[in-house]
């Protein structure tokens, strides 16, 4: 048995178990798509419903991004991989969600892939780790050696270049934008209601599709999510222009994590970056 279906094998074992117990009343997890490279993001509710579970290399949706539409003191199981237990971390100090009222189901896994391209994504959008940094339950063995990199190993050719040519190659990705707003849709970290860009008093931006608009609104997204953004790459992947949102995202992690020491979503009793102070932080943004 490979360790995918291992996995997925663990995973219905869980979820019925929990259903069946009423430890839980939802099993966030994975679905069957229109074929198998395109599993769909699936709430098991029922014993039933625990059949139609799956686990597969392309089984990237962050599935925390669903956590906030509970009511408060739901009891859910969520399956997470690395990023995904990241954005639960965060979104448990944030207060958004509960710990106690969670069972994480941690898979550990390498070689995901993207199914626009089939390309493997491990060193570009899944925080280059291969083991969720919290769970209740691990539905695979941990995977032990990996050796992904740092996660900033992507940025070397943004960093290359001058402050011109960066400019010109946002500019040139930004224009692509149609506003659709799939990235704001599939990012765990965009729960905020109304979010700035649907705010009519005050009115902070304009919804249209025009190259300041879209600056205005990338620019003022990048920044939201500054210590916040935990590398799943989701934005990317959503994104029907296939704009590289990810390399802005990490470019802000990789300052927020040379300023304050720390990455988003590694530890729950953090606090995140930007809303907590310390004498020894660095005042460079400052400058």
């Amino acid at each position: 048995m490979t360790a995918m279906k291992k996995i997925e094998e663990n995973l219905r074992k869980e979820a019925k178990r929990l259903l069946e117990g009423g430890e839980v009343s939802v099993v966030l997890a994975y679905g069957r798509g229109y074929d198998e490279n395109h599993p769909m993001p699936f709430a098991a509710r029922t014993v039933e419903d625990v059949d139609s579970l799956v686990f597969n290399e392309y089984c990237t949706f962050n599935l925390a991004r669903y956590l906030p539409k509970y009511p408060p003191k739901t009891k859910i199981a969520v399956a997470v991989k690395a990023a995904d237990s990241r954005a639960v971390v965060q979104l448990i100090q944030e207060e958004k969600v509960r710990r106690e009222d969670l069972v994480i189901l941690g898979i550990p896994v390498t070689g995901m892939k993207d199914q626009k391209t089939g390309e493997v994504i491990d060193n570009k959008t899944t925080c280059n780790m291969a083991n969720p940094v919290l769970y209740d339950i691990l539905l695979g063995d941990e995977i032990h050696g990996f050796k992904g990199g740092s996660p900033y190993d992507v940025l070397a050719e943004l960093e290359g270049m001058d402050h011109d040519a960066r400019m010109a190659f946002w500019k040139k990705e930004f224009e692509k934008c149609i506003r659709c707003f799939a990235c704001r849709k599939a990012c765990p970290m965009c729960y905020c209601d109304p979010c700035f860009m649907d705010a009519s008093r005050p009115r902070w931006a304009d919804k249209s599709p025009t190259p300041d608009g879209h600056l205005m609104y990338h620019l003022t997204r990048f920044y939201h999510l500054a210590g916040r953004c935990i590398d799943c790459g989701e934005c990317s992947r959503a994104c029907p222009v296939d704009i590289p949102l990810y390399l802005f995202h990490k470019k802000l992690a990789k300052e927020c994590e040379d300023m304050f020491q720390q990455a988003a979503g590694m530890k729950i009793e953090d606090k995140p970056a930007m809303v907590n102070y310390g004498n020894q932080d660095s005042d460079e943004m400052l400058k």
